[in-house]
């Protein structure tokens, strides 16, 4: 090893200048560079209630991420090191949630408990319970755990403290990463924007075991805004969404066209060019499918835009903030695919639209659920037809049967359903879901 005088250390590593805000390519200057890799993790802040020993170890992380500027390889060991604090996260939320005594649920006989007092014991108990096929007791579920990273996972869904199906993939992807460097076969080198994904994604994983979603978060975003806005359309086929504030004013464009527009009130996430969660499938909305991407509640129409504005200001309708993760849908399958449909929806159907094979599917997204019950009719695609996670996609199988046999599979997971009947709106068809009934 070379031994390397104070000023060759404190000076900036080339490959590290070499990443700027527009991607890889021109240098920046070492001052520059410093500040912008640290601007990358710089809002990743834990929540209050986090356990010690996992706040200090992430807090670490950043310090040390700051260094990668003067050395190329402090980025791959900051990943590294970021996918085993995802374990001692798990570890620390476990022993909090404990409380000091675990109990399994052996095949024959009673419950046993235990009192821990650290996690060496919770392995330890674990162990030997496994051996008995014995399992943990969650709430009101029972899994196998085996005390290891695996088990924890498991854990930390049953006792709902993850959350979202395509958040799913991610912590699969992450608990492989983590064994590959824990049990590593070469080498491998990240660079600063993996180191810093990685970082960020640990913050969002560590915020919600502790219960506190992240706004715009990758993984576990925290609930979206819903506004009040008017969705309009015409007999030529053009659409238009609104806020409500703008029907106080005439609308002149609509005045000058020949075609009548159509109005219907709704509840929606705003349309803000640019934003991460704009709902590309606005102008899909239908009152009898869950077509367009975020949940979108139906609230009077059709009507002209005088009728709009006189039942706005009398009904005053309030926006609200709507977890669009963990959805469950029904989709029907009646001589063809019909779009993913809410359960209260489904309840309110009458004798004659209940026919068909039903699915009860949870997934983040209505376009996931009937990705998913389109691709089990392949048996070659490896989509789960059985109750639980399907492991090649997003979703999770909850039912899958007659109309009733899917109703009560949605009532299981949702509780008791209480069915609407609304009137058939929707607006003109489009790409996205033309093969709507």
């Amino acid at each position: 090893m070379d031994i390397r005088p104070l000023e060759d250390l404190r000076a900036a590593d080339d490959l590290s200048l070499a990443f700027n805000p527009y991607g890889l390519g021109g240098r920046m200057k070492p001052e520059d560079a410093a500040e912008f890799q640290q601007r990358q993790i710089a809002d990743c802040d834990l929540a209050a209630g986090v356990a010690a020993g996992t706040r200090d170890s992430f807090e670490r992380l950043r310090t040390v991420f700051a260094y990668g500027v003067l050395c190329y390889d402090v980025y791959t060991m900051v990943g590294d090191q970021a996918l085993l604090i995802y374990e001692q996260a798990l570890r620390d939320r476990f022993m909090e949630w404990c409380a000091g005594t675990i109990t399994f649920r052996l095949t024959q006989g009673p419950d046993v408990s235990y009192t821990v007092t650290s996690y060496d014991d919770v392995k330890k108990h674990a162990g030997k319970m496994m051996r008995e096929r014995a399992k943990l007791v969650v709430a009101t579920h029972a899994i196998d755990f085996n005390g290891m990273l695996h088990g924890l996972r498991l854990w930390a869904r049953a006792a709902g403290l993850l959350r979202g199906r395509r958040s799913r993939g991610v912590e699969d992807a992450l608990a492989k990463l983590r064994n590959y460097v824990a049990h590593p076969s070469g080498h491998h080198v990240d660079t600063p924007v993996e180191a810093a994904r990685t970082v960020r994604d640990l913050a969002e994983l560590i915020n919600q075991l502790w219960g506190q979603a992240t706004p715009n978060g990758r993984l576990y975003p925290a609930p979206l805004r819903r506004e009040i806005v008017v969705l309009s359309w015409n007999g030529s086929g053009r659409a238009r969404m609104e806020p409500a504030s703008s029907l106080t004013a005439p609308d002149l464009m609509e005045d000058q066209e020949a075609d009548a527009y159509q109005h219907v009130v709704v509840r929606a996430i705003p349309f803000v060019s640019g934003s991460r969660w704009d709902d590309a499938h606005w102008a899909e909305f239908d009152t009898r499918y869950e077509t367009t991407r975020f949940p979108t509640d139906y609230l009077w129409g059709p009507g002209t835009r005088e009728e709009a504005r006189v039942w706005l200001e009398q009904e005053r309708p309030e926006g609200d903030s709507v977890d669009f993760t963990d959805r469950v849908f029904l989709v029907q399958d009646h001589e063809r695919l019909m779009p993913p449909m809410r359960p209260a929806v489904a309840a309110g159907l009458p004798d004659d639209k209940r026919v068909g094979v039903w699915h009860a599917v949870r997934a983040d997204f209505p376009d996931d659920a009937f990705a998913h019950v389109r691709g089990s009719g392949d048996r070659s695609a490896g989509h789960a037809r059985r109750p639980g996670d399907c492991s090649a996609c997003s979703a999770e199988v909850l039912g899958l049967g007659s109309y009733d046999e899917a109703l009560h599979a949605a009532a299981a997971a949702l509780g008791p359903i209480q069915a609407v009947r609304l009137p058939s709106v929707r607006l003109p068809p489009s790409i996205f879901w033309p093969d709507r009934p």
